[in-house]
């Protein structure tokens, strides 16, 4: 082993199937420990999920497939992007702004009070709610940080018994548990359900402040990210598929590609879906592996892309109430004509909304919410459908998600789906890949 500045270099060998975030938190971990890693993705791209198109109406620019936000809890990822030193890349926005119908915005931002109450002021500027819907949303979240969610089966059930209408669920409670579980309250997991408010709010002054990107995805992503690990010597292969693992001596010995080539190594991370684990742990001894991943079933969100003549929203990004879709975002690189907007419609799933019906849908909301909107000319549209982009998460999903780390000799699993303990996020996704990544640098990982 020979130090040379901040890397240990060693001998040891590591592959890493799959080139999105969990794939790439891998990588550099490994890398930065020393090891020689190749990164293999089946892509043109990496950042999996996390893509972009070109724009067809401003040439020469990307446009993110659907957006994609950091928020101020998502240590991990925001770590990794630190220690790269892309955290520049995100700006932070102290301030979600709410909008009702008729235009009306709430600014929700913390105030100087000191975590859990800092949030209390904005919750009471939220003006779509009364004072007793305000004063029993309080009420709830402090019941659900001191004593969690009890025996109620689904976080929709526990929202009931605590008295929550379903106007006030709709209007507040989903707005939250739709974006970040992609899937309504009455069906949703209540433990992943409580660790949104817990963490996503109450944690830390900025644990609800949203970090999105100033450049599209894929420049982020695959550019930026894959010129770092390219710096830390990691080999990056694009457009290659990973067929099957190769076993041997009791353990994992590399990989074997699509085209017929073979790759060695000491070590491999699978940061893939849980969707093709089957084919590529075919080539290793019937039940060597058990994943549990098969029962988790997908989620589906939607992107509805408009291109107006002017702009129509006022703000970088506004969370929608009682609307189709539960977000609006600007382009991260607009100026100040552009009139770009991107309506994040997740829960799609539950909605009998065709691509035509979809973007009718939103077009007709952001008509009521965005008022400068009735004096602009729609240019284009376009539906993006991200069918596979989450899993569902009901009642007792957790135990249907294996542990990231080792699960055969020389092989470990990664992925947002895996049992992090967070929902399917990039930040549960960076966390499953460092995990991962730790398993197999432990002396028994080996």
């Amino acid at each position: 082993m020979v130090n040379h500045g901040f890397i240990m270099v060693t001998s040891q060998r590591s592959i890493v199937v799959g080139g999105g975030v969990a794939g790439i938190a891998a990588a550099w971990r490994l890398a930065k420990a020393g090891h020689r890693v190749t990164l293999v993705e089946s892509r043109h791209a990496l950042g999996g999920r996390a893509r972009s198109f070109p724009d067809p109406v401003e040439k020469g620019r990307l446009v993110d497939s659907c957006q994609h936000v950091v928020m101020g809890c998502c240590s991990s990822l925001l770590a990794l992007l630190r220690q790269m030193g892309l955290s520049g890349l995100l700006r932070p926005h102290p301030v979600i702004h709410f909008l009702s119908h008729g235009g009306r915005r709430s600014r929700f931002e913390a105030s100087r009070l000191p975590p859990p109450g800092h949030l209390a002021w904005a919750l009471a500027g939220l003006h779509h709610l009364g004072v007793a819907d305000k004063a029993g949303i309080a009420a709830s979240i402090a019941s659900l940080a001191v004593r969690g969610t009890g025996t109620a089966p689904t976080f929709g059930e526990w929202l009931a018994r605590r008295g929550q209408g379903a106007r006030v669920v709709r209007d507040f409670w989903d707005l939250v548990i739709v974006s970040a579980l992609n899937q309504p309250s009455d069906g949703a997991c209540p433990r992943l359900a409580r660790k949104v408010f817990i963490d996503g709010f109450l944690a830390a002054r900025d644990s609800h402040e949203l970090r999105l990107p100033i450049i599209p995805l894929e420049d982020l992503f695959h550019r930026h990210m894959g010129e770092r690990l390219a710096g830390a010597g990691v080999r990056i292969l694009t457009a290659t598929d990973c067929k099957t693992l190769l076993p041997g001596r009791g353990r994992v010995t590399g990989i074997a590609l699509r085209d017929g080539a073979r790759l060695e190594a000491e070590t491999v991370v699978l940061a893939v879906p849980w969707e093709r684990l089957p084919a590529l742990l075919a080539g290793l001894p019937e039940g060597a592996v058990r994943c549990r991943g098969e029962r988790l079933r997908r989620a589906g969100i939607a992107a509805v892309h408009l291109w107006f003549d002017r702009r129509v929203l006022p703000t970088a990004h506004a969370a929608l109430v009682g609307a189709t879709a539960q977000w609006l975002f600007r382009h991260p690189v607009a100026d100040a004509g552009d009139g770009y907007l991107q309506a994040v419609v997740s829960g799609i799933d539950e909605t009998n909304h065709d691509a035509e019906s979809l973007a009718n849908a939103v077009i007709g909301d952001i008509g009521r919410f965005c008022p400068a909107s009735r004096r602009a000319r729609l240019i284009k549209s376009k539906v993006v459908r991200e069918n596979l982009a989450t899993f569902r998460v009901p009642p007792g999903v957790e135990n249907d998600r294996p542990r990231p780390g080792i699960v055969f000799p020389g092989l470990a699993i990664a992925g947002d789906w895996t049992g992090t303990g967070w929902p399917a996020t990039m930040e549960g996704a960076c966390r499953s890949g460092i995990e991962a990544a730790n398993a197999l640098l432990a002396p028994q990982g080996c």
